[in-house]
């Protein structure tokens, strides 16, 4: 009996270790670590019931004008689930009034307006009578339209909707599907990597006389320091030789100097983005890099014309073309004088200027329709109208809140089905700080600070994108449940088999019972 007690309590020491000491010391250390996650926070995201509230005030010459535009002018949009207004009506000041009616220049009458009222303030925009205007409508760069009289109000409805608030943009912009405007713009980000590439094939050949570095400076770093609240932007320039490319041109007869020039069919330029990619150094940089490329036509090849798919010559003083998310070429060819003296000097004024006009498609800014009785007075320099800023505030800021909903939503749904990701505490700092800067994005948007709620929207999504983009999301990931049963079972059933078995013996023996029955004749 004493033999058969020690043995029991032999086996009992060996289920008592395993199951007190071993079982809770594997759980323990097999545990995946997984930070509390705000996820009731996270499921009440409704991307689609956001929107920016903006202020309008109207300025007439009398109480019946302003209180007719300010009732037509909400009627019309408060429909918009995009955009909400804060419309105020108020009587031009008389001494005001007969200033804007006796000068004879929009740009005067928009200082004086700027004197008497703040329209430096984003998200802001004063609608203002004044009787001596050619056109219905006349908008210049300032936060300020100009109208005749009440007549004009449908002219002026449709241009603070096609030009000033585009709230189709913004819906595209929110919306989880890309529309034309967004499939041209570059992603949200912090910021750009701007690359001016001059490509000089045969420098052998020709010599050219163009400053990249200063042109950057003078038209690209004018136009993008105006958008240092969106974003931050470097600039850089560099030349690239020898680069040359086979555009498969045709020698077509002309009425020029020349007396031909050479056509490239149009679905044969985005080949000469490969081969820039190639050459240009554009990935020093973790940012996002727009690439703007000017390409020196060898004597040999010009004048390069564009035709389009329509076998049509492309008509344009620059012969130029975009691609959506990269950046723009220009093919710059050299004239026939400028050919026999071997020297080329681009024309830095038409060449830039060209440059910023795909900038600004590639960064937001949309162009402008034609409207009937409505007049946009023509950029005299690169800057950007001011209400073409608050535009792009208004559509960055929808963009990112609602992108860094979806990517809390997809990364929330994914670590609820895959228990074994580890949710480190990197992770889940990201996520908190995402989700508060939403809420605080959202409630700014809706009272109308909107350079503020850019600040947060803006936060929200990169800290958004480092929590969905986080490697350590994958670590475990390379070892699925099939696997590891594939090593747990070998390793622990032969030991659990003979401690399972002894249950019945420890538990007999507990009670008092013989374990084994006794042999009898």
């Amino acid at each position: 009996m004493q033999g058969e007690g020690n043995r029991m309590w032999a086996s009992a020491s060996f289920v008592g270790v395993l199951f007190i000491i071993g079982l809770p010391l594997w759980w323990k250390t097999t545990e995946v670590y997984r930070v509390a996650l705000p996820y009731d926070k996270i499921s009440e995201f409704d991307t689609e019931a956001h929107y920016i509230t903006t202020e309008l005030t109207v300025l007439a010459n009398d109480e019946q004008t302003a209180n007719n535009l300010a009732e037509l002018l909400k009627k019309e949009f408060e429909q918009s689930d995009v955009i909400k207004f804060n419309i105020r009506k108020q009587i031009l000041p008389e001494d005001l009034r007969q200033t804007l009616d006796a000068v004879a220049d929009e740009q005067e009458a928009l200082e004086e307006v700027g004197a008497a009222f703040d329209t430096k303030l984003h998200n802001t925009f004063y609608v203002v009578q004044r009787k001596p205007l050619f056109q219905d409508v006349w908008i210049g760069g300032e936060r300020i339209a100009f109208f005749r009289d009440s007549k004009a109000a449908p002219t002026l409805i449709q241009a603070l909707k096609n030009w000033i608030y585009e709230p189709s943009v913004l819906h595209g912009a929110r919306s989880e599907t890309a529309d034309a405007a967004r499939q041209v713009r570059f992603p949200s980000g912090e910021g750009f990597h701007v690359v001016l590439s001059v490509v000089h094939p045969k420098p052998q050949a020709m010599t050219v006389d163009f400053t990249a570095g200063e042109a950057v400076e003078n038209y690209i770093g004018s136009f993008v320091d105006e958008l240092s609240d969106l974003h931050n932007f470097t600039l850089k320039s560099q030349w690239l030789h020898l680069l040359d490319f086979n555009f498969q041109t045709k020698e077509t007869p002309d009425t020029s100097s020349w007396g031909r020039h050479f056509a490239v069919r149009h679905d044969r330029l985005p080949l000469l983005l490969t081969r820039l990619e190639e050459r240009a150094a554009t990935h020093v940089s973790d940012k996002p890099t727009v690439n703007l490329a000017l390409y020196v036509v060898p004597c040999d090849m010009a004048p390069l014309a564009i035709y389009d798919t329509n076998n049509d010559r492309v008509m344009s003083t620059v012969q130029a073309f975009m691609s959506p998310k990269w950046g723009g070429v220009v093919l710059g060819s050299p004239t026939k004088d400028e050919c026999e003296q071997k020297h080329y000097t681009p024309d830095v004024r038409l060449i830039m200027g060209t440059f910023v006009a795909q900038l600004r498609k590639l960064l937001g800014i949309t162009d402008k329709e034609k409207i009937p009785g409505a007049h946009l007075e023509t950029l005299r320099s690169v800057v950007p109208r001011r209400w073409e800023v608050d535009s792009l505030l208004r559509i960055r800021t929808l963009e990112q809140v609602t992108s860094a909903e979806r990517s809390l939503k997809s990364l929330a749904k994914l670590l609820g089905e895959i228990s074994n990701i580890v949710i480190n505490d990197e992770v889940g700092a990201s996520i908190n700080q995402a989700v508060d800067s939403i809420h605080r994005a959202t409630g700014l948007m809706r009272l109308g600070d909107l350079l503020t709620a850019h600040h947060y929207s803006q936060q929200a999504f990169l800290a958004a994108e480092t929590a969905f983009m986080e490697p350590s999301l994958l670590a475990l990931l390379y070892f699925p449940d099939d696997q590891k049963y594939a090593i747990y079972i070998p390793l622990f059933l032969p030991i659990m088999f003979p401690v399972v078995l002894s249950f019945k013996n420890l538990v007999l023996w507990f009670r008092g019972k013989p374990v084994h029955k006794e042999k009898t004749d």
